[in-house]
């Protein structure tokens, strides 16, 4: 999926500090307009009171009206029973009542919620940033434009700290719900992902070290926060945007991805690199005999690699392809000749030429591997295109990542190895040789 179809961001590449806050605030009204089950969970949350809360909703043929806005002016706020002075931040909110700020003016409110005569108030930070004060002082403007005192109404106001990772604990269990019952919804998916990208720590994830048993869900919501730090660390590589895989781009021209799987049985985590994967990667690699180093130093430790082979053949999109291991050749099909005078485009008329290459150098049924007959010979396509390309693997163990992941505020160790693996493969994973 493209990054721009993220319903929440903007085409503007800077990190934008106040915009990002309006952002987020806008993002989080938009998902509890849109996701009835999230706004749901979001205003128990905040009430508290379920005697309260009942009331406003037991009746099945009351006129409840509910209102969500952003940047409303305290002047403009009328006619409540009740307000909830809500903090959403990195920080806890502290000492309400203590708070000394008292100015009087027109403050602009981030987000403000009415459900009949009840009144919620929700600042909003992008950060650590304690806005209590700033809170204190809305409501006392809200109360001021309505002639009442903050200090004669204190039974009227209740102040909630919904910190930023108490809100996400509560998206992503709704969204796992959601989820679970196919009633996935775009919006709050999209939210989740933005505040991830904002700061991995609200989510509710837990440090590898401390997974008891193996949970691939877990551990891959871990590593794609480390891939998330290292691409935010790293302007030329950006994390890939696909629903159905997790990886980044890669820099050198002779392969387009790193994929990054972890293994359902063992926890292990699987990095996968496809070189050669088309005709124009592989002229980055057969410009001599293609050698691959047999071992990658990753974090100052030694991780083989596992080497198989994938012949790909492609029209405007995927035809079919196959898997070879070493032991599926007669002798070396993937030589700098070869490459040159065979992959690429092949018309009709040629296709027996590729028949009886593969046939000379492959040991092992190639042609029901792919459906050679169906999907090629009995086709009414008129020509193909060919590619020679390599699967390459490195398994990073469970137990070494248990012991980089212990704490869930600090993802820099498991950002650390994903880097290290990445400028291995950038670096170490394809042995220079001189061109013959």
């Amino acid at each position: 999926m493209n990054k721009h179809l993220n319903i929440f961001k903007t085409y503007a590449k800077d990190n934008r500090s106040y915009q990002l806050e309006n952002d987020l605030t806008r993002a989080l009204a938009i998902c509890l307009q849109e996701d009835a089950l999230f706004f749901h969970e979001v205003l128990k949350s905040i009430i508290g009171d379920s005697d309260l809360y009942n009331k406003l909703f037991e009746d099945l043929d009351s006129d409840t009206e509910v209102q969500i806005e952003i940047q409303k002016k305290t002047s403009q706020i009328k006619d409540f029973d009740k307000v909830f002075a809500v903090s959403l931040s990195e920080s806890v909110m502290s000492g309400f009542w203590q708070q000394k700020h008292n100015s009087k003016y027109d403050p602009i409110c981030d987000l403000v919620i009415t459900i009949n005569n009840i009144l919620i108030v929700i600042e909003a930070k992008r950060d650590n940033i304690n806005c209590t004060s700033q809170l204190y002082n809305q409501i006392l403007n809200i109360l001021s434009h309505q002639n009442k005192g903050l200090d004669d109404n204190r039974e009227i106001v209740a102040p909630v700290d919904l910190n930023w990772r108490k809100l996400m604990a509560i998206a992503v269990k709704v969204a796992s719900f959601e989820k679970t019952t196919s009633n996935t919804n775009r919006f709050l998916n999209d939210f989740i992902q933005l505040v991830k990208e904002h700061n991995f720590s609200w989510l509710p994830e837990t440090p590898i070290g401390s997974i008891k048993n193996i949970n691939a869900k877990s551990i891959s919501r871990r590593i794609e926060s480390a891939i998330i730090r290292f691409c935010d660390n790293n302007e030329s590589i950006a994390k890939l945007t696909y629903r159905d895989r997790l990886g980044t781009t890669f820099t050198k021209e002779w392969a387009n991805e790193v994929l990054f799987n972890v293994d359902e049985e063992t926890g292990d985590l699987v990095v996968e690199i496809y070189p050669g994967n088309t005709k124009g990667q592989g002229y980055h690699i057969f410009q001599s005999e293609p050698r691959f180093n047999l071992q990658l130093t990753i974090n100052d430790e030694g991780y083989a690699i596992d080497k198989s082979y994938h012949i790909k053949l492609m029209g405007q999109s995927y035809i079919t392809g196959f898997w070879l291991s070493e032991s599926d050749f007669k002798k070396n099909l993937y030589t700098k000749r070869n490459f040159h005078k065979y992959t690429g485009r092949v018309k009709r008329e040629s296709w027996g030429e590729i028949e009886a290459l593969l046939d000379e150098h492959i040991s092992c049924d190639w042609k029901s591997k792919c459906k050679w007959q169906g999907k090629v010979l009995n086709s009414n396509r008129t020509l193909f295109n060919i590619s020679f390309g390599y699967y390459i693997t490195v398994r990073i163990p469970f137990e070494r990542l248990s012991q980089l992941d212990v704490n869930h505020d600090d993802i820099t160790p498991l950002a650390d190895l994903i880097e290290s693996i990445y400028k291995a493969f950038e670096t170490s994973l394809l042995m220079e040789e001189a061109t013959t």
